[in-house]
């Protein structure tokens, strides 16, 4: 593939036209490109700049995403500082913020254009099986802290709100092709038009072919991928009180994996290999009315299926969401009103690995949110107060209270408080599934040994069983941010501590009476019968909600703007992470650590028509069982002309081949060794 790196560089030198490609490279924006003066939305629910919102955010840009040749959205939440990017193989993805990241990250809640990809069974988002085109993403919110007062449970740590384009903006062809060293080819295509004078639509299609990394733990690497997608948008303004969109996209992904699971009368973890197909449908449909000058309302109704399927597994989830928004405003106060539904369908067949007590398959949530804002001094001091309150059918009624004070004292400073309370669900494996887990070795639960070595050394069969008396996790979480805004320079700093309760822990208290029979055989000397009884006992790790959990640390970033073409952004975060746990009890998800990450992002135009963008990235943490390491982005884009741009990317540059993540207790994934990649696109706009 390399080779055709080189081809697709040589085509892209040869090509003789004039270095114009304004709009395929925009200007180097401060403000824009470090956020501060963009719209966002996810935190307040109605637009507000991210220097004026009293959250710890980050706008991540069109035009940040289009420079850095992310080629999906986990590779482009490489460059928001303070959120935890780690890769388990070729395809598949730990993220979270201000905690530890894990396959299944049950405290991050993931939106496309405000609709919920979060599934119950492992309460978990499937990034490996998510596409949404790059080039049609307006902006990524991310939210570091939490979100449950306006987005609902399980956004404790944070929300990622994915914003699509209008497809007024979109008119047009563009198609792109990348090749490289880990992919044989991804080639996407998008065709919008109008609609008469009124409405506008956009098409898209992707096809995607991966190679597997180069190295492995314990089998040789098939982390391969071929992925298909096709999708469409159409967008209409009836007028200036009316307008709405419709959209939907379907994606296909066959992938391999190495994992490891109990399939044998050994009882012990065996390594596999296999190939995992995932099939993913959203439709989602929004109204927007404007009211009046001082109000407006919203409708959005969604629909989401996956399926997901190899040899020991089989799940389907579908989700029908409804939400529905009032802003307005009266005399001095700002109102925001919510009521949510959503009815989600679960069918998931018993497998060797998991099985379950019994059949939860239809489950349903609704509740409603209320928020206010206050300007106790008019442009400088304004007070916001809200709650949400959701029920669910597995913990019941849920409320999520939050307090923000917002200080501007003048237009270079910005000072922000907030108290909130969120709640996480305890997802189905932990509630209603059973989970069968490498066996526990005979020696290492009895008082002595036997002196028998394939006795001692016999792994008993250990069941992880879910627990319909567990709680939901409740957190509360104390923040304090500072901004500043000088144009040329901005810092922004945040300081967190989130304090649990009620965190999904697991307890073993071993039962020596299930040894009876056992016993009573290898006393008499019968072996073969001891061992026979040895093969009919179990032991069961059982959930439970009694442990705390305390969480703290800090976000600081500094962007610079070096000139009109330079700009440079300096972060670091720092999180601690600890468990108060109580006797026989030790922790199901992360354990006791601090993790810091060291980053510097550069965006140099140094040319007309041409730019460099890098982001460094330092990671040092123990929650991973892996080593630290320091891994290099580098992107060079040329716009040949106003309608062709070339773009030759190098990702985990200097790292080496490296792991990221080896919690293998965690997931029966087997993670693989991350390879550095370079990639050659050559993409068409017109």
């Amino acid at each position: 593939m390399f080779k055709t790196v080189v081809a697709l560089s040589s085509l892209a030198l040869c090509y003789h036209g004039n270095v114009v490609g304004a709009d395929l490279l925009p200007d180097l924006d401060i403000e824009s490109l470090m956020s501060m003066d963009v719209q966002a939305t996810s935190a307040m629910k109605r637009a507000e700049t991210a220097f004026n919102t009293p959250a710890s955010i980050y706008v991540l840009t069109n035009e940040r995403i289009a420079h850095s040749g992310a080629q999906s959205v986990p590779e482009a939440l490489k460059m928001v500082p303070g959120l935890v990017v780690r890769q388990l193989d070729n395809n598949q993805w730990a993220i979270t913020s201000r905690g530890v990241a894990s396959r299944f990250s049950s405290k991050m809640l993931v939106l496309i254009d405000g609709q919920n990809l979060y599934t119950p069974k492992f309460s978990a988002v499937y990034w490996e099986a998510l596409n949404v085109p790059l080039y049609d993403i307006e902006r990524i919110e991310v939210i570091r802290g939490q979100g449950g007062l306006l987005w609902g449970s399980n956004a404790t740590n944070g929300v990622i709100n994915i914003i699509t384009k209008n497809s007024f903006d979109t008119r047009g062809i563009y198609a792109d092709m990348a090749t490289g060293s880990l992919t044989n080819y991804q080639a996407n295509f998008r065709y919008g038009g109008d609609i008469g004078s009124k409405a506008s639509y956009r098409v898209y299609g992707q096809l995607r072919d991966g190679e597997p990394s180069s190295t492995a733990l314990d089998l040789p690497p098939v982390d391969n991928i071929e992925q298909t997608s096709f999708g469409a948008r159409f967008d209409v303004n009836i007028n200036d009180s009316w307008s709405g969109f419709i959209q939907t996209d379907h994606t296909r992904s066959d992938y391999g994996q190495n994992y490891r699971g109990v399939i044998d009368e050994t009882n012990l973890n065996t390594p596999l290999s296999g190939q995992f197909n995932r099939k993913d449908i959203r439709v989602m449909g929004r109204i927007e009315n404007r009211i009046s000058s001082q109000a407006n309302q919203m409708l959005q109704l969604s629909w989401l299926e996956q399926t997901g399927s190899h040899i020991y597994l089989e799940e389907e989830f579908t989700s029908i969401d409804a939400d529905y928004q009032l802003n307005f405003l009266y005399q001095d106060l700002r109102f925001d009103l919510g009521l949510i539904y959503r009815a989600i369908d679960v069918n998931f067949n018993d497998s060797p690995f998991i099985f379950s007590d019994t059949r939860l398959d239809t489950l349903q949530q609704y509740g409603g949110f209320v928020q206010a804002q206050y300007s106790i001094i008019p442009e400088q001091l304004k007070l916001i107060a809200g709650i949400r309150s959701e029920h669910n059918e597995l913990t019941e009624w849920e409320h999520q209270p939050l307090v923000r004070m917002l200080w501007h004292p003048s237009p270079r400073h910005t000072y922000w408080a907030s108290v909130s309370r969120s709640s996480r669900i305890p997802a189905l494996i932990e509630y209603n599934d059973n989970y069968v887990i490498n066996g526990t070795k005979v020696k290492s639960i009895l008082p002595a040994e036997t002196g028998i070595e394939f006795i001692d050394n016999y792994a008993v069969r250990t069941i992880l069983n879910g627990n319909n008396q567990v709680d939901s996790e409740k957190s509360t979480s104390y923040e304090l941010g500072y901004r500043y805004n000088d144009h040329k320079w901005q810092l922004d700093l945040s300081l967190y501590r989130t304090q649990s309760t009620d965190a999904t822990v697991l307890t073993i208290e071993p039962d020596v009476h299930l040894f009876d029979s056992f016993f009573n055989h290898l006393n008499q000397g019968q072996l073969a019968n001891a061992l026979d009884a040895l093969r009919s006992t179990s032991i069961s790790l059982d959930m439970v909600s009694n442990a705390e959990l305390n969480t703290y640390g800090g976000d600081i970033g500094v962007s610079w703007q070096v000139s009109d073409n330079f700009n440079t952004e300096l972060g670091y975060s720092y999180n601690h992470f600890e468990y108060d746990l109580q006797a026989n009890t030790f922790p199901a998800i992360g354990r006791n650590s601090t993790s810091k990450q060291t980053f510097f992002k550069a965006d140099w135009r140094y040319v007309a028509g041409q730019n460099l963008f890098a982001v460094l990235r330092h990671e040092q943490s123990n929650a991973y069982n892996t080593d630290n390491y320091t891994a290099l982005d580098v992107t060079w884009n040329w716009a040949i002309s106003d309608y062709i741009t070339f773009s030759l990317i190098g990702k985990n540059l200097i790292a080496n081949t490296h792991l990221e993540f080896e919690n293998t207790n965690e997931t029966y994934t087997i993670p693989n060794y991350i390879d550095e990649s370079i990639t050659g696109k050559l993409a068409v706009d017109f």
